[in-house]
């Protein structure tokens, strides 16, 4: 009985130490969230400021309004410039605005970087100022020039989000183009889902046998009408082994599985199934979008 009344008040004193010691870093953080606020409110007092707090915690104010700018969505690229100041004018860091060099990242749902708390607040082309309780800009981790729990400023002055599957939409509703179907193509990297715009121009006459060689002719468009390859107008034809390993762009390789043999059909995809943002040599750049007009004109045996 004397070992089990120990053991219990042993562990009643663990409990009311962990208490104690959580009531203590719950006051702390809560200590920490008052003083923010208070050099937050008398920063924005001293500077004349106007801004208004978002239900994040972060406190903006729109410097250059663009009403019908783009809004950031999943798989945007953007682009922005920015300054990172402590709130006694400090500067902390920057984009190289001089040399023209924004700073540069793919949103893709995974992100964790510092903008994703302000970006949603702004549209394309407009110029904000944000500031940033410690919470949402390193909390109580110390950064060069940044000690623990500082509130930070944040001005962005430039701010490009570019979606090629958007501007995909725009092209196809402008060409009334009619989809066939569109093919989701699940990024095993990051999740994020890309579509091919199947649209079939002439129905086949068979379907194709795997193991068998599909020939192809074809012409590669961009979304400018710039044809970056074909070989319509040559003797030889693209091979493509029906269900097997093949060294073509994932966008090109899922359009084609679903064709037949004597059918014609347009694939429109993003460069997340093409090219990616690098692009590939001089004629295809990087983050484009890219069509192919496709003929199964053979299939044969290897």
């Amino acid at each position: 009985m004397k070992i089990r009344l120990l053991q219990i008040l042993m562990f009643g004193a663990l409990v009311a130490s962990l208490s104690a010691c959580l009531s203590k870093v719950v006051l702390e953080d809560d200590l920490v969230i008052q003083q923010n606020d208070a050099k937050i409110q008398q920063y924005i007092s001293t500077k004349k400021l106007t801004m208004q707090k978002a239900t994040n915690g972060i406190y903006y104010t729109i410097t250059k309004s663009n009403p019908n700018g783009r809004l950031m969505v999943l798989g945007d690229t953007v682009r922005l410039h920015y300054v990172i100041s402590r709130l006694d004018d400090f500067k902390v860091d920057s984009s190289s605005v001089l040399k023209n060099q924004p700073f540069k990242f793919f949103y893709n749902g995974s992100n964790t970087n510092i903008f994703l708390k302000m970006l949603p607040q702004m549209r394309e082309g407009e110029q904000a100022t944000f500031i940033l309780p410690s919470e949402l800009a390193g909390d109580a981790q110390a950064f060069p020039n940044l000690p623990a729990n500082s509130p930070v400023r944040c001005d962005i002055s430039f701010f490009k989000t570019y979606g090629e599957e958007q501007n995909i939409d725009s092209y196809v509703n402008q060409s009334k183009i009619n989809v066939t179907e569109s093919v989701a193509v699940v990024s095993t990297s990051t999740g994020y889902t890309n579509y091919v715009r199947y649209i079939r121009v002439k129905d086949g006459a068979a379907d194709l046998i795997a193991g068998k060689v599909a020939k192809l002719k074809y012409t590669g468009r961009l979304l400018n009408g710039y044809v970056f390859d074909s070989n319509i107008s040559r003797t030889d034809s693209l091979n493509y082994t029906v269900g097997g390993t093949n060294s073509l762009v994932q966008g090109f390789a899922t359009g084609v599985a679903k064709m037949r043999l004597g059918e014609k059909a347009t694939l429109i995809f993003p460069s997340g199934l093409g090219y990616g943002r690098t692009g590939s040599g001089s004629k295809i750049p990087g983050e484009s979008p890219l069509i192919f007009d496709i003929e199964i004109v053979a299939m044969k045996d290897k």
